[in-house]
């Protein structure tokens, strides 16, 4: 991935890590469940890619350093707080090659760390700009809903998903916080009109993103019995393995090329490492597929 101004993304990007896991354990009663859990969570950090996007975003848009690093450390916060849910809700017992939080610490501490991230998500979310804190928040709480909206049909459907309503979960459960990674430094620097163009980016990406993801996953997931696989989904009417495979990388070429279109059309670059995304993933696809 193409990254402008790498060495200083990297920088902010360990100095926002360290202020959500600051402004989480703030409260918290040193060697407590809680306080413990928390910890267990941080040590291990994903890829962070919602955060760097956030920070390119806010980089890309004339923000300082310190609004960046605290929208960038609100939206990965949030994104911790839903792997926590989802592993419990899901009953996963591994995230990151280590054991869930809720396998390791119980379910009760697992709500309580998925509450306080949340919680400590706003904070950090409003503490970017006082001026501007009350759109923050309410684009962050729309961002949650829209997930957890997601998150629920998901559990709904259960066996019973089609690939349009596996599509239509995809959308909501990962494109939010993705979007939110742009949308929160949007909102910032005082360019509304573009919102619903970066909610749009965000939600093909989230798609996207999840297809090329199952891809990797069919095998498992056919011998786990995971019948929400998008890629299986997407060839369930056909009796070729090839067939299904040629019509996932289908869809996910659509998505990808659509969140790519619309992540460039951001203002001032602002989707430029949306866009590097969604071009090293089609890359990837391509040479699979070669």
């Amino acid at each position: 991935m193409t990254i402008k101004n790498e060495p200083k993304l990297r920088e902010l990007l360990q100095i926002s890590r360290a202020l959500a896991e600051k402004t989480a354990l703030a409260e918290l009663s040193p060697g407590s469940a809680l306080h413990d859990a928390i910890r267990y969570q941080y040590r291990t950090p994903g890829s962070e890619a919602r955060a760097a996007l956030c920070l390119s975003a806010s980089l890309a848009l004339g923000l300082t350093d310190e609004s960046a690093a605290r929208l960038a450390a609100s939206v990965e916060t949030l994104h911790n707080a839903s792997l926590i849910q989802d592993d419990l809700q899901d009953r996963d017992a591994l995230r990151r090659g280590k054991t869930a939080i809720w396998k390791q610490f119980g379910p009760d501490i697992a709500i309580n760390a998925t509450d306080l991230l949340i919680a400590t998500a706003f904070e950090l979310a409003a503490s970017a700009s006082s001026g501007s804190a009350h759109r923050l928040v309410s684009t962050m709480s729309r961002a949650i809903a829209r997930t957890l909206q997601g998150q629920t049909k998901d559990l709904d459907a259960g066996r019973d998903l089609n690939v349009d309503q596996a599509i239509a979960v995809a959308k909501e459960k990962s494109g939010p916080l993705f979007s939110l990674s742009l949308e929160l430094p949007l909102v910032l620097s005082g360019h509304f009109y573009f919102l619903s163009m970066a909610r749009e980016a965000g939600a093909a990406f989230g798609i996207g993103y999840q297809i090329f993801d199952d891809m990797h996953d069919c095998t498992r997931d056919r011998e786990s019995g995971n019948l929400s696989n998008l890629a299986l989904l997407a060839g369930s009417s056909v009796d070729s393995e090839l067939l299904s495979m040629e019509s996932a990388e289908d869809l996910a070429h659509h998505y990808l090329q659509e969140a790519a279109s619309g992540a460039a059309a951001l203002p001032d670059g602002c989707g430029a490492l949306l866009a590097d995304k969604c071009t090293e993933l089609l890359s990837e696809l391509d040479r699979e597929a070669a």
